[in-house]
């Protein structure tokens, strides 16, 4: 009877070892599993953003955030963040861009994961440097360059590193600070330099790219030799690898002709360009190319008929592009709603589960009730307060928009630039019309010189502008007050603003 006992003793205890192990190994499959999941929404997620669906990225990267909130799975959670961040910013919402990038940097894993924070610092650089601020763009590339360094794998440590300089590069351009463009140029070319030769097929873009950049920094310093050798680089960098994006290369052609004064050849590359950028089905660069071609027609005074049909193309394109742009706006907007009303309703589901639960078990129906009541209204306040964030974020893209073309028609008016008189259209279109019924017969010059007087450029501004005398101008107001009947204490912008 004692050895059955024993033998029931060491019986019950493997098989209670076993059980343990098997439900450790249950816990350990379920959660490989999660975690295979989500890494295959980021996967997805990253891919689609790569194809420039930043609708879809931002959808698929909020599920994989939902389903790592649900097991505290950190490095879901942190590279989730980071992607939606990432959705945003390229369609231009960038406070909700930085809101989840905050929400990333509180996780564990970020803290642990070098190449998390390296991109936290990229994405806030160029969200700043898109909002204007420089400077902050700068600290934060550095930022990016110095913690580069604590990559592990030297690849990816080197690739970190080339693109905080392509960042610092193109933040000084903007700047026109050209010394510190060429130095960070030069330090591209070292680190493309250093890359293994198996890697050359990665990077022949980047390679390409800064070969390109040099030969226009050359250009800048009227060294066309030096210019053409590094183009010449480019070029082969780029058919070497069988890349069919040729365009930023033949319109550095196009800039070096020019440079060298070789008007018909400069003529053919930016054409030669803008038939890449449509084999390629770019939109986008393919609208700077025809705004290139119009400014060279125009530079040049070569013919009218070109101009007017790159610039009726860029015009096109341009507004095709912003339908399109703010289209993506709206539905990401519209996500977040959605996503906020979900949210509620799920919310309203357990509060109403919570309430049949209490009604059967406490006996204070209704104090319950009442703290109930009070917590919908405030869920409700919250809700209307997301979605007045909401309009006004739409009504500050919007007017945002209007800022930077109203800034852009400054410019072009300080520059004489003859597409000044196409964007004061497009912005005052009503003005036009109305002076163009009080005078049928008026010529684009008078048109340009009352658009300024509008804007309330002074005599002496429009003088330094339009490269005429001061009293050339004032003689100009004078007439244009005789024609229009205007007294001479009149003031001549307000009578305009009255119209």
């Amino acid at each position: 009877m004692i050895k059955i006992l024993k033998k029931n003793a060491v019986f019950v205890k493997y098989t209670s070892k076993t059980i343990g192990v098997i439900l450790l190994l249950s816990f350990f499959f379920v959660n490989a599993q999660v975690d295979t999941g989500v890494e295959k929404m980021l996967d997805l997620s990253k891919k689609q953003f790569n194809e420039h669906q930043y609708v879809s990225s931002l959808n698929t990267a909020d599920k994989a955030l939902q389903l790592s909130k649900k097991k505290s799975y950190s490095r879901g959670i942190t590279l989730a963040n980071i992607f939606i961040a990432k959705a945003l910013s390229e369609t231009g919402i960038y406070k909700n861009a930085l809101e989840y990038l905050e929400n990333a940097e509180k996780e564990p894993f970020f803290s642990e994961y070098i190449n998390a924070q390296v991109e936290s610092y990229r994405l806030r650089g160029r969200i700043y440097a898109n909002l204007e601020m420089k400077e902050l763009a700068l600290k934060e590339f550095y930022k990016q360059l110095k913690f580069s360094a604590l990559i592990e794998d030297p690849v990816n440590q080197k690739r970190s590193k080339l693109w905080a300089h392509q960042n610092i590069a193109e933040t000084f351009s903007h700047n026109n600070r050209r010394d510190s463009v060429w130095k960070h140029l030069i330090i591209q070319k070292q680190i493309l330099k250093s890359f293994p030769k198996n890697n050359s097929g990665e990077i022949y873009y980047d390679l390409s790219t800064t070969y390109s950049s040099i030969g226009k920094e050359y250009l800048y310093r009227r060294d066309i030799i030096k210019a053409r050798k590094y183009i010449d680089s480019a070029m082969v960098v780029l058919t070497e690898n069988n890349s069919p994006y040729l365009h930023q290369t033949l319109e550095a052609y196009g800039d070096l002709e020019d440079a060298a004064g070789n008007k018909k050849a400069a003529v053919d590359y930016y054409r030669k360009a803008l038939q890449n950028t449509v084999k390629i089905q770019n939109k986008s660069a393919e609208k700077f190319a025809n705004k290139k071609l119009a400014d060279f027609f125009i530079k040049n005074k070569l013919e009218e008929k070109e101009v007017n049909h790159y610039l009726q193309r860029y015009q096109k394109l341009n507004d095709s592009l912003n339908l399109e742009n703010s289209r993506a706006t709206e539905l990401i907007v519209n996500s977040f709603l959605k996503k906020k009303d979900t949210q509620f309703q799920k919310e309203k589901a357990d509060y109403a589960k919570g309430i049949v639960l209490v009604l059967i078990l406490v006996a204070g129906l209704v104090a319950f009730l009442f703290w109930q009541n009070r917590k919908k209204r405030e869920r409700l306040l919250q809700i209307k307060n997301v979605l007045n964030e909401k309009e006004h974020l739409v009504e500050n893209l919007i007017q945002e928009g209007n800022s930077n073309k109203f800034n852009e028609l400054i410019m072009l008016g300080k520059r004489n630039d003859p597409q000044f008189i196409i964007v004061f259209k497009e912005l005052y279109p009503d003005f036009i019309s109305k002076l163009k019924a009080a005078d049928p017969g008026i010529k684009t010059s008078e048109l340009i010189f009352c658009a300024m007087i509008y804007l309330n450029f002074s005599t002496k501004d429009i003088s330094e502008y339009c490269h005429v005398t001061i009293r050339a101008v004032q003689i100009r107001k004078n007439r244009l007050r005789k024609k229009h009947h205007i007294a001479s204490d009149k003031d001549l912008s307000g009578w305009m603003r009255s119209l």
